[in-house]
């Protein structure tokens, strides 16, 4: 791999100077690192495509924001040789969901909808099977640590080069190879060369709003607080979620038996008013936000907070290029599906590109780009309506209770309920 920021991998940097634009040449180019433009690289790079990353400077190290991996993405990770790299208490195991609602419950941890692991199979990767061992339903791993990971692989492999530079633009045609290229703009305004531009910058991409894609941005007047909190009772490998009327709180199990990652939605005035307070106004308003489901909160880490304003492109697609991840589709985080979305589109993206390779196609035409969001689109419109739906439903006054109820009651039907759990691991669709 060749590496222009030595605070990637340690090593002495070649510096920028050395690498020259006019190296870089025709190939894959992927805007953004992070979770998913690493994931990107990797899949890439194992079906064979040489691959550029560009990104100004490292991402930094988000000590506090973890990330839910369902059995899809955990199959993708597994296979990519992810999941071999991460250290053994990387990933817990939730075996457990429950959903809930704030109405009056002699028991907090009385589900309204819930379900739990039925089969046997795999724990940890290297395809070794534990053949009495449940399967989870979903892994909670911290970002810092998944991130830590992909970049080590990166740092091994010979057809993934990173290059230290801000990309600010897009051009569908680069005037020195007509057809054959786009261009991407860099912050000095060189063009450089790209068969296949991917677009992995986020929800803010700058590389969609270049390229004139038009998105859909609905503010939902919410704000999400996430940390890492240490409750009295154990987790129990149970993922726990609370609609409240401002918002769905939600507790995820963590490798301490005590501890969890926390994502609270909430009104933006109250999250201002939380994101204030001391640590024992924080816990009061927890505890009761939780209704003491896993006790009483005795600690946290610092808190973060980021607005709830889900973000879709019209089309992740255009000349030369391909959104991924939340540049294509940021959801609501309720149902913590988007890095599961953002593998999938990766995985669907790889197949696409190397079908089109076998059969002699060039990667960055528009029919090739078009097969790809033809295929991501039934489940990124599923898991939008179904997460749009779950915020509308559930997000209830008392005033409202009645209404509220009969979404729950909507919820646990049968039908609605295993579709509520194929979206969750990722089988919606057959992956």
């Amino acid at each position: 791999m060749t590496i222009s920021d030595p605070t990637l991998t340690g090593h002495e940097s070649i510096g920028r100077e050395s690498i020259g634009h006019e190296s870089i040449g025709q190939g894959i180019h992927i805007v953004g690192g992070g979770l998913t433009g690493y994931a990107a690289a990797l899949s890439l790079a194992a079906a064979g495509f040489p691959v550029n990353i560009y990104q100004p400077h490292v991402p930094a190290v988000d000590q506090l924001r973890t990330t839910t991996i369902n059995p899809a993405a955990y199959a993708m990770l597994d296979q990519l040789g992810v999941v071999a790299a991460l250290p053994d208490d990387a990933l817990t195991p939730v075996h457990h969901i429950m959903v809930t609602d704030d109405a009056d419950r002699a028991n907090p941890l009385d589900p309204v909808m819930s379900w739990s692991h039925t089969k046997s199979g795999k724990e940890k990767g290297n395809n070794e099977k534990t053949d009495h061992a449940p399967t989870p339903l979903a892994w909670v791993i911290s970002n810092a640590v998944l991130v830590h990971a992909m970049q080590h692989m990166i740092t091994a492999s010979k057809l993934i080069t990173c290059h230290a530079l801000s990309m600010t633009g897009y051009h569908p045609r680069h005037p020195d190879y007509d057809h054959a290229a786009a261009a991407l703009v860099s912050a000095d305004d060189a063009l450089i060369p790209a068969s296949l531009i991917i677009a992995a910058d986020g929800r803010n991409s700058q590389i969609r709003h270049a390229a004139g894609i038009r998105q859909i941005s609905r503010n939902l007047g919410q704000t999400a607080i996430v940390s890492q909190i240490t409750m009295t009772e154990p987790h129990r490998q149970i993922a726990w979620q609370r609609f409240l009327s401002g918002g769905p709180i939600a507790l995820m199990p963590m490798a301490d038996p005590h501890m969890f990652s926390l994502v609270w939605s909430m009104t933006n005035a109250d999250a201002a008013r939380l994101m204030d307070a001391d640590k024992d106004r924080f816990a009061m308003a927890l505890d009761d936000a939780t209704g003491l489901a896993f006790g009483r909160m005795t600690d946290m880490t610092d808190r973060q907070a980021f607005a709830v304003i889900p973000t879709h492109a019209m089309w992740p697609v255009a000349q030369r290029l391909a959104l991924i991840g939340d540049a294509a589709h940021a959801i609501n985080p309720l149902a913590g599906q988007g890095y599961n979305l953002a593998l999938a589109d990766i995985k669907t993206l790889t197949h696409v590109l190397t079908t089109a390779r076998r059969d002699g196609i060039d990667i960055g035409s528009h029919h090739i780009l078009n097969r790809y969001a033809l295929a991501r689109a039934p489940e990124v419109a599923a898991m939008t309506l179904a997460t749009d739906g779950l915020n509308m439903l559930f997000s209830f006054g008392k005033k409202r209770r009645r209404l509220a109820g009969m979404g729950m009651a909507l919820a646990n039907l049968p039908m609605v309920k295993s579709l509520a759990e194929r979206v969750a691991s990722g089988r919606m669709f057959g992956r």
